[in-house]
Parts: structure tokens; sequence; C-alpha cells
């Protein structure tokens, strides 16, 4: 009998025999596909993360396209309010009828939801400080000057404004009218 308490038959099973050795492989080469299965995961947590970022990015311009489009029906005053109207210019409203069209939606809670009427008042300030608290994919929606323009902020997944998206300064992305592109589709 050996010191460890197995005889001659059991050799291939001690701690450092052929059958533990094959173990300890086995052990290595699942790790390392549960360690590559969890690296995978944390991959598709910022691909879910930067979607989810795209999208709240693809709101404000939402919301700033029923904007431009409330003002060609209204004498070119933007809204000050988010009643009706505003959001019959929304996508798949109808501003003749007043139906109201679909509110974006919330890619942090998976809700349809309307902008909030927001508290900016001067757009450069606004753009030039740092980004304040805001929900997450919550989108601001602020009537400047009784309607003669607007600003659209909205909430990042930091639970803060979403950042300025010109890098040569610091400070928080506002759309606004002076910042609109027309869309090319027809």
């Amino acid at each position: 009998m050996y010191i460890d308490g197995l005889n001659r038959n059991q050799r291939g099973t001690t701690m450092f025999g052929v059958s533990n050795r094959i173990y300890l492989i086995k052990a290595s080469v699942v790790c390392s596909i549960l360690l590559a299965g969890c690296q995978g995961a944390q991959v598709a947590d910022t691909y879910n993360e930067r979607a989810r970022a795209i999208s709240a990015r693809a709101n404000l311009e939402v919301v700033q396209n029923a904007a431009e489009k409330y003002a060609k029906e209204h004498l070119y005053l933007y809204p000050t309010q988010i009643d009706d109207d505003f959001k019959a210019c929304f996508p798949e409203g109808d501003p003749a009828t007043k139906k109201p069209g679909k509110a974006p939606l919330n890619p942090f809670t998976g809700n349809p939801e309307w902008p909030v009427i927001g508290k900016v008042t001067d757009l450069v300030a606004a753009r030039t400080t740092t980004p304040e608290q805001i929900g997450k994919g919550v989108i601001e929606y602020s009537p400047i000057n009784g309607g003669k323009d607007y600003a659209i902020r909205g909430g990042a997944d930091t639970g803060k404004a979403m950042d300025a998206e010109d890098a040569s300064h610091v400070g928080t992305l506002v759309l606004s009218r002076d910042s609109f592109k027309k869309s090319t589709s027809p």
C-alpha cells in the first residue's frame, strides 16, 4: 500500500495519475469555453447598449421632424405644447384629421413615450453645459421664444442628457431648427 492509501491498481487515479490529468485538461477546456461565453455576453451587451444609444438618438430626430412638419402647418411657428396637433405630425399621424401618430419607442423601457416639455430657454447655454439629469430614453422638447424655435434633448443610458456629438467641445446634444437636416427620402 502506498502512503496515500491507494494500491498499485489505483495509480491512474492518483493526484498526478493519467486520469486526473485528463480530468484537469477537460476542466480547463470547459472553463475556457465558459470564459469565452462570458466575454461573448459582454460583447453582446456592448452591442445592445450601442443599439439603444443609436435608437435614442434617432428618436430625437423623429421629434425634430414632427416639429418641422408642425411648423409647415402652422405658419412656421413650432409647437409650444405636446398636444394632439403636435402628435398628429409624428409618423403615421394625420394633421388634417388630428389623428395622433405613433410615439417614439423608448429603447430603455420598451414603451412608446411622447416627449415631455423641457426647460431649455437658451440654445447656446444648453449646448455648452455639461449634461443634466434626464431619464434614460426620455425626450425633452422645449419651445423657445413663443414657438419661434425649439430645443430637443434626450436621456442617455447614464441617466443624463446625451453628450454633444462635436468632439471639439464638451456639452449637451441639443437639436433645434438650426441643426435640422431635411430628409432626402421621398
